[in-house]
């Protein structure tokens, strides 16, 4: 009988030191339906993992298949490392690799290096868990951009990509991101939380 309470103890202790959270979007463009988006967070006491992987069969001018990966690792809510890789037709397309050293982070894209010299708190990748902090811009790992953000009401915010001013609006319920849409040019691109 020890050893259960011992085992239940320890199970009890996992559970309230790791967390997780997963959510599973509908990916759509033009209002058709054409994949799939699954978002995870993870905590452990000071460390926080996130991981993005979407799968999509595209065909506006011929049929394409695109995959995206995405690990995103903070620390007392700073980001450490992140990891970015997309393919089409599985085939390398592009990719973002980012370190952080003493503070400096180091951000190599298709073989090109950049530097950013401050912490890297809000990321893109939280606004599938939290509303959005409307004060702070937030960073697009892959552009290597700080983005601002603004309220238009409780539950629905804009993001304004400061590398091609696209517009993404998120709309949340209950502090828990439902759908999300950005326009461009040639097509409209939505992810829908599957109830």
């Amino acid at each position: 009988m020890n050893k259960f309470y011992t085992l239940l103890l320890s199970l009890f202790s996992l559970l309230t030191h790791a967390q997780n959270q997963e959510h599973i979007y509908d990916i759509s463009v033009n209002g058709n339906t054409v994949g799939e988006l699954t978002v995870s967070k993870l905590v452990e006491g000071e460390k926080t993992t996130y991981k993005l992987n979407s799968k999509s069969v595209i065909s506006l001018f011929r049929k394409t298949t695109i995959t995206t990966s995405f690990i995103g690792v903070f620390k007392n809510n700073i980001l450490q490392t992140s990891s970015y890789i997309s393919q089409k037709n599985s085939k390398p397309y592009d990719n973002s690799i980012i370190t952080e050293n003493n503070g400096v982070y180091t951000i190599t894209r298709k073989g090109k290096k950049a530097t950013i010299n401050k912490p890297i708190k809000y990321v893109t990748c939280l606004l599938y868990f939290e509303k959005p902090v409307v004060n702070e811009p937030y960073f697009d790992v892959l552009e290597a951009v700080f983005s601002p953000i603004t309220a238009v009401d409780q539950n629905k915010y804009v993001l304004i990509d400061s590398s091609n001013n696209e517009k993404t609006t998120y709309d949340y319920l209950n502090a828990v991101l439902q759908q999300g849409s950005t326009k461009h040019v040639l097509y409209d691109f939505t992810f829908t939380l599957r109830k």
